[in-house]
């Protein structure tokens, strides 16, 4: 579906046209930049080139615009990792399949900055978004990770570890890849080419894994220090 602003007394006009989706696609990238509460919807209406009256008719208000962001770009992304998971949990050896999984995982999120920023923007304060992010897309793929780390201990392979301590470990790293742009330089500069980050995860993956583990893993080859 298009959406056109429309002038008093003209017909439908043919410049500005534009489609639910992009406007979706920019109200995602404003609050993944600016917060909730940072941006307005007339701001957003004004980057779409519309009215804020034409987004209240056809999104309601800037709480559901938000909502239709979350679903049309946090849940295919949870969704794929959520699904390599019950991939894996198949799997009779879950230490292994963890050791593969997490490196790809936190690549898969961290190739997705701006959906990192919208889940951690939020995530830093206790509302209704973050408890919708956290219910709807978080928990279903936390609650597969710790099937599989728990069966991981049961075998013996990793040590038992609570819940928590895994989730802050992982959501904290991933927390510290979330930096303004005009910051990178200054506090990131190794995070400034796709190789560089790679290899950072790889590091940061086997030092979890490692302390995870009832045995801990040799360091991966290759590995580059950045201090």
């Amino acid at each position: 579906m298009n959406l056109c602003p429309r002038l008093r007394g003209r017909p439908r006009c043919q410049e500005n046209v534009i489609s639910r989706p992009d406007i979706v696609a920019k109200a995602f990238i404003a609050f993944a930049e600016q917060g909730y509460e940072g941006v307005s919807l007339r701001q957003i209406a004004s980057q779409c080139g519309v009215s804020d009256s034409l987004l209240h008719h056809h999104f309601g208000s800037k709480q559901q615009l938000w909502q239709e962001a979350a679903d049309n770009f946090i849940q295919p992304l949870m969704a794929t990792l959520t699904t390599d998971l019950e991939a894996l949990a198949q799997s009779n050896q879950p230490a292994q399949a963890l050791r593969q999984n997490l490196p790809l995982s936190i690549k898969n999120l961290v190739s997705n900055p701006t959906a990192l920023s919208f889940i951690f923007r939020e995530g830093d304060i206790n509302n209704e978004r973050a408890d919708y992010l956290r219910n709807t897309y978080m928990r279903p793929y936390l609650t597969r990770l710790d099937a599989l780390f728990n069966q991981a201990v049961a075998d013996q392979h990793f040590r038992p570890i609570s819940p928590v301590a895994r989730h802050v470990l992982i959501l904290g790293f991933l927390r510290s890849l979330v930096i303004p742009a005009h910051l990178q330089d200054e506090l990131a500069p190794h995070l400034q080419t796709p190789q560089t980050t790679a290899a950072l995860i790889d590091e940061v993956a086997t030092l979890l894994i490692n302390g995870f583990s009832s045995t801990p893993l040799a360091p991966t080859l290759g590995a580059t220090s950045h201090v």
